[in-house]
């Protein structure tokens, strides 16, 4: 079956168009749209300055040891490396009962406008 040439020429002339089109910016990809995260209401917020790599973190203007078990999660909640955080960014925490912390979450705007215990 042969296609009209008028055809053939909007369907290629789309394709061109859509492989040419610039992606999205990555400042609007702020947010995650898939689901929502469940954060532990017992975890404190506060902004994390960057780590220093000498095995504390410094929150809020505190100063706390990193448990050698830690995780810290992206806005995306995947797993990131301590040193990757490059600037201050606001969290959630949860400590240990020796005082350490051990689990980070990075807020999204949307979880950040949320109140919790600091």
């Amino acid at each position: 079956m042969d296609l009209p040439a008028s055809l053939l020429y909007s369907i290629l002339s789309a394709i061109a168009e859509a492989a040419l089109a610039p992606g999205p910016d990555p400042q609007m990809l702020i947010e995650p749209a898939a689901m929502a995260r469940s954060l532990p209401d017992e975890a404190r917020k506060g902004v994390l300055q960057p780590p220093q790599g000498d095995g504390f973190l410094t929150i809020s203007g505190r100063q706390w040891p990193l448990a050698p078990t830690a995780q810290f999660r992206s806005r995306q909640n995947l797993l990131v490396m301590p040193m990757q955080i490059q600037s201050p960014v606001e969290v959630v925490y949860l400590t240990d009962d020796s005082g350490a912390v051990y689990r980070v979450w990075m807020l999204t705007q949307s979880e950040a406008s949320l109140s919790r215990p600091r």
